[in-house]
């Protein structure tokens, strides 16, 4: 009887052992899971703030002077940027997020510090025929970008040449106007 319990006791510390062990490895990689999980929502928070915001100067610009569009855009990062004109991406319209550590932005991503030389910004961007995109413009969130933010479009280029974007912010309002 006495040994019975002695296997029993044996029994117990080994598999408390591969718990431990099984604990110690799977704790630390459930974090790079979280991160990973994170970092392809913030991939697929550009994607789609940036296809809205462009669909929206496509629909304004095809209709023409003194059109407007409005959208809806919705960050869950504190820190972003929209630009025009991108000399990183060479695009007419850019979408970037700040990330904690340059190594964590996914490889389909752009790489600048222009918005503030102290932040990694992973970002990418689209380019619109008949826009010309020579003057780099942008607004950046500091911050204060996390929430939902209105994107009104405006097109005021009635003199049938290539438009420029100029980008400007008030308040939670972001203003995109087409200009000559």
């Amino acid at each position: 009887m006495r040994n019975k319990a002695q296997i029993t006791l044996e029994a117990i510390l080994i598999i408390a052992f591969f718990v431990l062990v099984l604990v110690a490895v799977s704790f630390p990689m459930s974090f790079k899971v979280s991160e990973a999980g994170r970092d392809v929502s913030r991939v697929l928070e550009i994607r789609n703030n940036l296809e809205k915001v462009v669909s929206a100067i496509k629909v304004v610009q095809a209709l023409g002077p003194g059109a407007v569009r409005t959208v809806t855009i919705t960050s869950d990062s504190k820190r972003w940027a929209l630009a025009t004109g991108d000399p990183v991406t060479g695009s007419s319209i850019s979408y970037w997020i700040a990330w904690e550590e340059k190594k964590r932005i996914p490889a389909e991503l752009a790489y600048t510090t222009t918005f503030d030389a102290s932040r990694h910004f992973g970002g990418m961007g689209r380019n619109i025929s008949g826009i010309n995109a020579d003057a780099f413009n942008y607004i950046y969130f500091d911050g204060d970008g996390k929430g939902s933010f209105e994107v009104r479009v405006e097109n005021t280029n009635s003199a049938g040449v290539e438009s420029r974007i100029l980008i400007s912010r008030s308040g939670s309002t972001i203003n995109i106007t087409l200009a000559p």
